[in-house]
């Protein structure tokens, strides 16, 4: 069984030295998805700057891919999405604007992490581990 977990696409574009790599996303989803994970990745519209149809038809083989409508902040849906904090969110976005509709965005249901130089994927020790 395996434990569904959302992930900030749009910030995690960021997370393989603060440049904007189209390959981030997939590697943390094939880093969730080999920790037994079922991701969920969501985007802004903006995504469609940074990668064309096939890169996004790719990532959707990996994991359901959620690219918000112009004028919609994917932060709304992936916040929409996560029950109050039920499933954990993958982000280093502290969502601060959000705090007011979201009190319990201080709660462990936050994940960070990062992209090594040699493409590893880190976590913060917050990720809840999948069932066997």
């Amino acid at each position: 069984m395996s434990v569904r977990i959302l992930v900030d696409g749009s910030n995690v574009l960021y997370w393989r030295g603060g440049q904007a790599d189209v390959a981030a996303p997939e590697m943390v989803v094939a880093a969730l998805t080999a920790r037994r994970f079922s991701p969920v990745i969501y985007f802004d519209n903006s995504i469609r700057l940074y990668a064309d149809q096939a890169t996004l038809n790719r990532l959707e083989t990996l994991a359901p891919v959620i690219i918000a409508p112009g004028g919609t902040q994917a932060d709304a849906l992936l916040l929409g999405d996560c029950g109050q904090g039920r499933i954990q969110i993958v982000s280093n976005d502290r969502f601060r604007t959000w705090r007011a509709e979201h009190p319990r965005l201080r709660g462990d249901w936050l994940v960070t992490g990062s992209i090594a130089k040699r493409g590893r994927v880190c976590f913060s020790k917050k990720l809840r581990p999948a069932p066997l």
